[in-house]
């Protein structure tokens, strides 16, 4: 069986994609919903559909890290070319990094440097914010301060 190339797989795909999400405002900026995709920007080299080693990050329902790694080699049965990951919501934050780094070894250096900064984002997003009260200062604290 031969194979179609990368190369052709995206000049036939790079305008029409159910992964592509364009904006109007911002320069007319592109997005990707691929996931396998961990820079989430619409281009050849960061489309895990295209590209026979991909690299994707994200966060499922339980709240854990998943990642999803691309075999080269098996194009023909895509639904086991794709090697999927989940890590514990409990999992520190260094073991999914360096999992990650190790996963992602003999891939480029960029998408590992984009999956480790997705994964760092999606942690950031799912821990809880402090909320502080809010000061009283001026009138309000005069008054706050004779009622008591």
């Amino acid at each position: 069986m031969t194979s179609i190339s990368n190369d052709l797989i995206w000049e036939l795909t790079r305008s029409n994609s159910s992964y592509l999400v364009k904006r109007k405002t911002a320069g007319g900026v592109q997005f990707s919903k691929d996931p396998l995709n961990s820079s989430s920007k619409y281009s050849y080299s960061a489309s895990g559909f295209a590209n026979s080693k991909a690299v994707g990050v994200s966060l499922n329902s339980e709240g854990s890290i998943v990642l999803s790694t691309k075999k080269a080699g098996s194009f023909a049965t895509p639904k086991s070319s794709v090697i999927t990951t989940t890590f514990k919501p409990y999992t520190s934050q260094r073991k999914i990094y360096k999992a990650i780094a190790g996963a992602t070894k003999n891939y480029r250096d960029d998408l590992r440097a984009d999956a480790v900064k997705k994964a760092s984002s999606l942690l950031y997003s799912k821990k809880d914010k402090k909320t502080f009260p809010k000061k009283v200062r001026g009138k309000k604290a005069a008054e706050f301060f004779e009622t008591e």
